[in-house]
């Protein structure tokens, strides 16, 4: 059978057949192509920038694990520790999440947490299991920052806690470190933030915070002063014993009140200075506010007279002794002895305090009406003297001069030249009596030292062996023997058996009711 062909004039016609549908096997492949595309942008969506923070040591740092916490919020890790150029510190590279981003600011602090004991108690007890990290404070300030300089030591106040910063300086540390409390009546106020020394002129420098309830207290007239150890004052009345608090023995503190609470003052504001006192006594101590130096000229000996001597005016001090040296006046012809002191005329009158000018004018009226300087005797057993100024009866006319620069005021007679006096005259007197007479006063003045004498001795006898008073001394004695001694046997028996405080001393028990006795 002869095969058909299609003739030209009709046209071939396409043939179509079923494609293949798309094989399941792909749905794998772009499922895991959007997983990766979705890490890839979670990763670079939470990944915030990387900082540079300087320490001395990487004490506790490794790198990728080391995590940056802010308030036990993760907020970084550490990625790299490297030693610097000039190898004097470790620069730690910070891997930071996008979330810390605002936290890093110019004010921001960075330190290394691990398990520390100072000043401020013990800290850091839980790094001993966990390891130990990076804890960052953030800052007030707005400006942003990527490379920091990290504490070696903790804040011992966060940024932004409410209260009043101050500075206190002394001549002597003593036991107070950063950490150290501060106290007001015995009630925690604040505490010491930081403490430099500057060798150029011998101070210390603290950074004290005290916190908001208690800052309205800080006022210009403020006395800080330290409590650090026991203060024991022996003076006329007796034996004062000053203890602070355990707190206070154990890591040293300060605290701080208004002395003379008559006196108001305006309260102060951040940044104000302070002496910090070595105990509340020297906070007592004179204290001049606006005081002028005057010369004073000695033609006697002026054997007694220290150096902070003070100078008073009717029994008020009103100044202090400079000191006493021929350096002050080398050329003077009388050889006369320099005093140099410093006196605060308005702790006499009410004057302005704006210059020293209406001071100068009060003391040069004062002496054209009177006003001399004196040697007076303080103390009679020490031979210690003082400078009294005072209005002398028929004084000389005078004036205050100027000598070799000082401002000189004029002196009188001192007590020691007056029982000098006295004494010369009084052996003038017993000099021109007759002889008779003498030895009469003589015998009559050795009866009654005699008669003294025998007074003496009775009172002395009671105090004999067989004297009454020494008799109960000696039964007083006695007694504190036996009660030392009973003491003695009720420590060595808590000491063996601590229980028999409270089930009495070991002994027979008596048996049951019911028993035979035997």
């Amino acid at each position: 059978m002869a095969e058909e062909f299609p003739s030209k004039s009709q046209p071939l016609k396409p043939v179509v057949k079923p494609g293949h549908r798309l094989s399941p096997i792909w749905i794998i492949p772009v499922i895991a192509a959007f997983l990766g595309l979705w890490l890839a942008w979670k990763y670079f969506s939470e990944r915030g920038p990387q900082i540079v923070v300087r320490f001395e040591t990487a004490e506790g740092m490794v790198a990728n694990k080391t995590p940056v916490m802010c308030r036990s919020v993760n907020v970084g890790t550490v990625a790299r520790v490297e030693l610097t150029d000039d190898l004097k510190g470790v620069e730690v590279t910070m891997q930071m999440t996008s979330e810390a981003t605002r936290l890093l600011t110019k004010d921001t602090q960075i330190w290394v947490v691990r398990a520390r004991y100072d000043a401020a108690g013990i800290s850091g007890l839980s790094t001993i299991l966990s390891g130990n990290y990076v804890e960052l404070e953030p800052g007030l300030s707005t400006q942003a920052r990527r490379r920091f300089t990290g504490l070696e030591q903790p804040p011992v106040t966060p940024k932004g806690v409410p209260g009043l910063h101050i500075t206190l300086f002394t001549n002597e540390a003593g036991s107070i470190a950063a950490g150290a409390p501060i106290f007001y009546k015995g009630l925690s106020a604040g505490k010491i933030e930081s403490r430099i020394f500057h060798p150029e002129s011998g101070k210390i420098e603290f950074g004290a915070f005290v916190s908001e309830q208690f800052a309205p207290l800080v006022r210009k007239n403020t006395k800080f002063w330290n409590i650090s150890g026991i203060d024991v004052q022996l003076g006329a009345n007796g034996m004062q014993l000053h203890v602070g608090s355990l707190e206070s023995l154990l890591a040293g503190g300060i605290t701080f009140g208004q002395l003379d609470a008559a006196i108001s003052a305006p309260p102060v504001s951040d940044g104000a200075s302070f002496i910090l006192y070595d105990s509340l006594s020297d906070t007592k101590k004179f204290v001049m506010r606006n005081s002028l130096p005057y010369l004073l000229l000695f033609t006697g000996s002026v054997r007694g007279l220290n150096q902070d001597a003070p100078v008073e005016f009717r029994g008020v001090r009103i100044g202090t002794v400079n000191g006493v040296s021929f350096n002050y006046l080398p050329d003077d012809p009388d050889r006369r002895v320099p005093v140099l002191v410093q006196i605060d005329p308005t702790l006499i009158t009410n004057l302005p305090t704006e210059s020293t000018e209406p001071a100068e004018k009060f003391v040069a009226e004062a002496v054209r009406n009177g006003l001399r300087a004196s040697l007076k005797i303080g103390n009679y057993l020490t031979a210690q003297m003082y400078v009294d100024l005072d209005f002398q009866k028929d004084a000389p006319a005078a004036s205050v001069t100027e000598v070799a620069g000082y401002q000189v005021i004029p002196t009188g007679g001192s007590s020691l030249a007056e029982l000098t006096d006295k004494a010369s005259a009084l052996l003038d007197k017993l000099q021109a009596l007759p002889l008779e007479e003498t030895v009469k006063s003589a015998s009559a003045a050795l009866a009654s030292i005699k008669a003294t004498v025998e007074d003496l001795k009775k009172t002395a006898s009671g105090y004999g062996e067989n004297g009454p008073l020494y008799q109960k001394l000696s039964e007083t004695l006695r007694q504190l023997d036996e009660t030392l001694n009973s003491i003695r046997s009720l420590s060595d028996s808590i000491e063996r058996k601590p229980n028999s405080l409270i089930f009495g001393k070991p002994g027979r028990v008596a048996p049951p009711k019911g028993t035979p006795r035997p």
